[in-house]
């Protein structure tokens, strides 16, 4: 591959990689939003982790313990984790943006279960486009980092930097 296709690649290997951090921020945000019960939701993240804090929040309002709680989301924020670990180190081992595909893939498949599964809106259609979106980029991030395969290390990381 000559500079500029390297360039070309590496640029899509990062927008991929900066939506992934999209997604934890956003995911992030969601659950503090959920956790004070505001009634709002943004759509640009991951759906296991609030799944999964939302199943905590009924265990809790059964139980009246906030244990359920905690646990809730102490395990919503190790999938939140898995998300970061993957963006930090995608650049050093580029292999991990497919584990981070495979990983969003299922909650994607999740989220279709939960749609199939519950009253339909138009909230869940945006909810779909966004996860659409993630998994489009993160598909053109395997893709890239299937190109650049053979790219040393060194020639990798000059790119971002030189932008």
């Amino acid at each position: 591959m000559d500079t500029a296709d390297i360039k070309q690649q590496v640029i899509i290997f990062e927008k991929s990689r900066n939506n992934l951090l999209s997604v934890v921020i956003f995911t992030v945000i969601n659950l503090i939003l959920t956790y004070f019960n505001a009634g709002v939701n943004f759509l640009f993240s991951a759906t296991l982790p609030q799944f999964v804090f939302e199943i905590a929040k009924s265990v809790n309002s059964e139980l009246e313990n906030n244990v359920s709680i905690i646990v809730g989301l102490i395990i919503a924020f190790i999938i939140i984790g898995i998300y970061f670990v993957f963006w930090i180190f995608v650049r050093r081992v580029r292999a991990l943006i497919l584990a981070a595909f495979i990983f969003f893939t299922i909650d994607s498949l999740l989220l279709l279960y939960l749609i199939f599964n519950i009253e339909f809106s138009f909230s869940v259609l945006l909810e779909i486009a966004f996860h659409v979106w993630i998994l489009y980029y993160l598909i053109n991030g395997v893709k890239a980092w299937y190109k650049l395969r053979g790219v040393s290390a060194e020639d990798f990381n000059a790119i971002p930097q030189e932008m």
